[in-house]
């Protein structure tokens, strides 16, 4: 994987990704807007724990509820080792 496909190509979920609600998050879930947030962790198997930058809770969300959000400049690791933050090692 080169740099440039590691700025344009989004891996899936993953614990430490950005992200917001999805289009269809927002339609089920409007209260929730185009909040922005980190995941913390996995809840089941289909929904991941999420922070969002205007709470003090943890939210646990349906992984369809979610997308990532890309990054404004490639991250450190990305550009250094040709990969994203998301990998068999950080499920």
């Amino acid at each position: 994987m080169t740099t440039q496909d590691c700025e344009t190509a989004l891996p899936p979920l993953c614990r430490g990704a950005r992200v917001r609600m999805s289009p269809l998050g927002r339609a089920r879930h409007p209260k929730y807007g185009d909040r922005e947030g980190l995941i913390v962790g996995q809840g089941s198997p289909s929904s991941w724990r999420v922070k969002f930058d205007d709470r003090k809770t943890i939210q646990a969300i349906h992984q369809d509820y979610l997308e990532r959000v890309p990054r404004s400049t490639p991250s450190p690791q990305c550009a250094e080792a040709g990969r994203t933050l998301c990998d068999a090692s950080n499920p």
